[in-house]
């Protein structure tokens, strides 16, 4: 396995969740010497999160909620923490906190963790208006977008769309409500894997955010249909 296969492994095995606590300390403690960890740290954690913001929300049973409840409670507790409805809160703000998690690990990672720029997934999850909406594409493969109204921020996670010629490339639009089209990011497939992609313009209130299929290095006007058009009002 080549070194970049073994970072890419190692950061995704991280995002997941999928390591034992002594490989979780091995890359926690690789992340202040080696930034290209860092970075692919930082970028599978946010598509994880909108990975869990592309899956409909599910109730906890009853019967869940109390066994969780309840093993808390009999668990003892620093006088610092705030307990409250956890299956209450939102997914996303929940999700838009990821960079936090490994507070546990120690002083190290939550100074290397919290002093980074938060991504615009993070920011727009976390705002207290944030929408998302799950849509097919025409031709298959789905698009998740994710916005919030008061940032004028939005992103979208795209998964399983259909390869392009090596000349053509996927334009996400920001489009008014007089149908003119604002371009924005141009991005490939993404092939098997998920691809999250963060719209670089400003939205405005009733912009809807839409994609087409345009020749290499993107246009300033749409030049074919849409293959996707996702209202945010």
């Amino acid at each position: 396995m080549s070194d970049t296969d073994d970072i890419t492994t190692r950061a995704a095995s991280y995002a997941a969740g999928a390591l034992t606590p002594a490989e979780r300390r091995d890359v926690e403690n690789d992340l202040r010497r080696n930034p290209r960890l860092a970075t692919e740290v930082s970028e599978f954690t946010e598509t994880a999160a909108m990975l869990g913001l592309a899956a409909e929300p599910v109730a906890p049973s009853v019967s869940l909620r109390d066994s969780i409840l309840g093993a808390v409670e009999a668990t003892p507790q620093p006088s610092n923490v705030v307990r409250g409805p956890w299956f209450s809160r939102p997914v996303a703000v929940v999700l838009g906190a990821a960079a936090a998690i490994v507070l546990i690990a120690g002083g190290t990672t939550v100074a290397l963790q919290l002093n980074r720029e938060p991504s615009v997934v993070e920011q727009i999850t976390a705002a207290a208006d944030y929408e998302r909406v799950v849509s097919d594409v025409t031709g298959g493969g789905s698009v998740t977008a994710v916005w919030s109204a008061s940032l004028g921020r939005a992103a979208i996670l795209v998964d399983d769309l259909d390869d392009l010629p090596s000349d053509r490339v996927y334009q996400a639009w920001f489009i008014d409500e007089a149908g003119h089209a604002e371009p924005d990011a141009t991005f490939a497939s993404g092939g098997a894997q998920p691809l999250t992609v963060s719209l670089t313009g400003e939205m405005d209130a009733g912009d809807s955010i839409g994609i087409t299929i345009e020749p290499a290095g993107g246009s300033a006007t749409p030049t074919t249909s849409p293959i996707v058009v996702i209202p945010t009002a």
